[in-house]
């Protein structure tokens, strides 16, 4: 995946649980369509179903290229993606590192402990190498608000740069997504 390219792809870290609530699928489904839309191809965790499956139909209705990651433990998970360029990892660390790596855009949308880890990773992967990546984090109905008060506190007691929530952009709904994603787009 080195070199340079003429297209942006969005790694979009999501829930793969089949437990949630259909808000979330909801969100899934309007941020791939828009993204999609905008001619971005998708890396992601390579799941068929929940938020995540609802990222790749999108995509996939839009013809654009779908990058699927997963470890061995998931790997029937690939089977149900038809039109998915499908990778087989050794470990969740190289799993995000090679997405990570392939993506112009991380978007972290609601998601669990997976999602967290991919929050994380992303964070300190830009603040170690500060690419130039945009990283929005998708804190609907204030999903994150309590990730975003843990930073803060850690900020305050000098655990972590001030500088940190200059590493990333907050978006509540499609619209700040999208003013986010078109300047991002056009510089």
């Amino acid at each position: 995946f080195n070199g340079k390219r003429d297209f942006m792809n969005v790694f979009i870290a999501s829930s793969a649980s089949k437990t949630i609530d259909e808000k979330y699928l909801d969100i899934a489904k309007e941020t791939s369509e828009y993204l999609a839309s905008k001619g971005l191809d998708l890396v992601f965790g390579g799941a068929s179903f929940s938020m995540m499956g609802e990222c790749f139909k999108k995509f996939i209705e839009h013809d654009r290229n779908v990058e699927a990651f997963t470890v061995e433990m998931y790997k029937n998970d690939l089977e149900a993606l038809k039109g998915a360029n499908c990778h087989l990892v050794d470990d969740t660390l190289v799993r995000f590192k090679e997405m990570y790596d392939l993506s112009d855009i991380i978007l972290i949308l609601p998601g669990g402990i997976g999602t967290l880890a991919e929050l994380a990773s992303a964070l300190e992967e830009y603040r170690s190498n500060k690419e130039h990546k945009l990283i929005l984090i998708y804190n609907k109905d204030g999903f994150y608000s309590k990730i975003f008060e843990w930073m803060n506190q850690n900020i305050n007691e000098g655990f972590l740069s001030q500088t940190l929530n200059n590493d990333f952009k907050v978006v509540e709904d499609l619209d700040s997504l999208k003013m986010y994603v078109e300047e991002f787009m056009e510089d």
